[in-house]
């Protein structure tokens, strides 16, 4: 997937510095609040044609956090503003 920037974001966020360009990019998200007040950072990722079709075909998304642990994270295809 590709990140894809987006008219609400507020941020830009730097790879790190142990990861190389070819391993990461800047992303550019919104920090805010939920309706409910819960902190948030929404993020835009556009599926490349072969991912579109590799959906298509599993009907699967896969998530993968890098750490040692799991926050609660959403993914979605509605616009969530």
């Amino acid at each position: 997937m590709i990140p894809s920037s987006f008219d609400e974001s507020t941020h830009c966020l730097s790879r790190p510095s142990d990861m190389t360009e070819e391993q990461c990019v800047p992303l550019s998200v919104l920090n805010g609040l939920t309706p409910d007040g819960l902190p948030v950072i929404v993020s835009c990722w556009k599926l490349t044609q072969e991912e579109v079709a590799e959906f298509q075909r599993t009907g699967r998304i896969w998530l993968t956090v890098y750490g040692a642990g799991m926050p609660p994270v959403c993914l979605d295809a509605k616009k969530p503003f």
